[in-house]
């Protein structure tokens, strides 16, 4: 906004404000949805509209039209990646729900850490024209095909994914009970009274036996 549309700081600072509000109300809605609708379609669908959405992003020229473009393209990103989160969740080892949701989403920042790098590099060794004709940085084409390749990853990677929306994780007992895995519980306090009962049984038998001898 600023180098290649011309924006003054005011101007881009109340665009992309505007576009932040997008982000938080399709984040909102769309992971409301999410809860009907599954978690995999809704990902897919607001993921190909975000790059639908692309064009209409980086073509417009003045701050009216950059912030209405941007509002609706902010509010179908955090709307894909705002279900990300309790998708991941819904996919874990119930026993492991507390952890394997950040390490992923964090092993994903990892990995992706140096694209600012490569975006900035990248944009500042190609140039476009500006809408007043100067030649300028293409900061805007860069971008737009990042996410684009961004958005059809995590298209692509979650359609062929598993779905596990709606997962009781309270049914789950706690990490190392596995010996109580045959047992028919339905909660992790079902299970520890299951075992207990077992525990009392064992103990009863053998107490017989050892009168009996």
């Amino acid at each position: 906004m600023l180098q290649e549309k011309l924006l003054d700081n005011a101007g881009a600072s109340r665009a992309s404000i505007l576009m932040k509000v997008g982000a938080c109300v399709g984040g909102t809605i769309i992971g409301y949805v999410s809860q009907w609708f599954g978690r995999r379609r809704t990902i897919v669908v607001a993921a190909l509209m975000s790059m639908l959405l692309i064009p209409a992003w980086i073509l417009p020229t003045t701050e009216r039209s950059l912030s209405a473009t941007g509002f609706f393209m902010q509010f179908f990103v955090q709307g894909a990646w705002g279900v990300i989160p309790i998708h991941l969740n819904e996919l874990s080892p119930p026993q492991f729900r507390s952890t394997f949701p950040g390490l992923t989403y964090q092993l994903g920042n990892m990995i992706s850490s140096p694209s600012a790098q490569l975006v900035n590099a990248i944009s500042e060794s190609h140039f476009v024209a500006s809408w007043a004709g100067t030649r300028v940085e293409a900061y805007g084409p860069t971008m737009g095909i990042a996410t684009a390749i961004i958005a059809a990853g995590i298209t692509g990677w979650t359609a062929f994914g598993p779905e596990k929306r709606g997962r009781h994780f309270e049914r789950a007992l706690p990490a190392g009970m596995a010996v109580a895995e045959n047992l028919d519980v339905l909660d992790a306090d079902d299970g520890l009274a299951a075992l207990k009962r077992k525990d009392a049984g064992v103990a009863h038998v053998e107490t017989k036996a050892s009168a009996s001898t």
